[in-house]
């Protein structure tokens, strides 16, 4: 029903384009107002509301990521993570765990776990990976900004995939914050960066945030070595992937 009334919309490009401005003006608006609160709840929710974002056939919102294991992104980011040679691994914001079925695959002897604040992902994940006898992987119900769960140092290895993107200027600094607590040896994310460091560092909304994270991570544990790889454009085809997307490593002990 949506995408007729946008075909609907678009024989008239003026009022189209008033709609849509109009829109994203309010959608800058919620963010800045309600902070990252609405994004929880919108995802926390999202699996009744959602059928597909990686395009496949299934109409479920977790199995659709659940089969996009294959998408290039995943596999540059699990790269970076393999350079570590982790025993244990957390993910911040894990869906159902695709990501982690790939480091279980490299590492079936490591300690893989993933916090997400969907439930119904979480619950799913868990069965399909039972169903492939995959038993070093574990999803939980959380939330970024409170890992209280999890002891200092637990990780070899913390990452994000397109989690941090959602986190406003209100709640940034102390989800970066529990992760760095959880870490040994690494921060690994790969999220919408922004390469000018002079640029506000807490969050710039450009449809999603992005933000210098090199600056961001330098605030917060000034000696960490930091690193930036921007995304091959031949990952993923969306323009704003193009631009802004980078997979970022903040090394603290090597």
């Amino acid at each position: 029903m949506r995408t007729n009334l946008k075909s609907f919309l678009r024989r008239w490009p003026r009022l189209y384009g008033f709609l849509k401005r109009g829109r994203d003006i309010y959608r800058v608006l919620q963010r800045r107002l309600l902070g990252t609160r609405m994004e929880e709840k919108y995802w926390a929710k999202a699996h009744l509301c959602r059928g597909n974002d990686w395009g496949g056939k299934e109409n479920d919102w977790a199995r659709g990521y659940w089969s996009s294991r294959d998408h290039g992104h995943r596999s540059y980011l699990i790269d970076r993570i393999f350079e570590f040679s982790p025993s244990s691994v957390l993910e911040i914001g894990s869906n159902c765990g695709p990501n982690l079925y790939i480091l279980a695959k490299r590492f079936p002897d490591a300690e893989l776990k993933g916090i997400d604040i969907n439930s119904d992902a979480v619950q799913k994940g868990n069965e399909w990976f039972s169903d492939e006898h995959i038993s070093n992987v574990k999803l939980m119900v959380g939330k970024a900004d409170d890992l209280q769960q999890f002891q200092d140092k637990s990780f070899d290895v913390v990452f994000t995939d397109a989690v941090l993107i959602y986190v406003g200027p209100d709640k940034i600094r102390k989800v970066i914050v529990e992760m760095l607590r959880v870490a040994r040896r690494a921060l690994v994310f790969l999220e919408w960066h922004d390469f000018d460091s002079g640029s506000n560092h807490l969050g710039t909304y450009v449809g999603h945030w992005t933000r210098n994270y090199v600056t961001l991570l330098k605030e917060l544990v000034p000696l960490v070595e930091t690193r930036v790889s921007k995304l091959p454009k031949e990952i993923w085809v969306d323009p704003k992937w193009q631009e802004w997307g980078a997979v970022i490593e903040a090394v603290l002990q090597r």
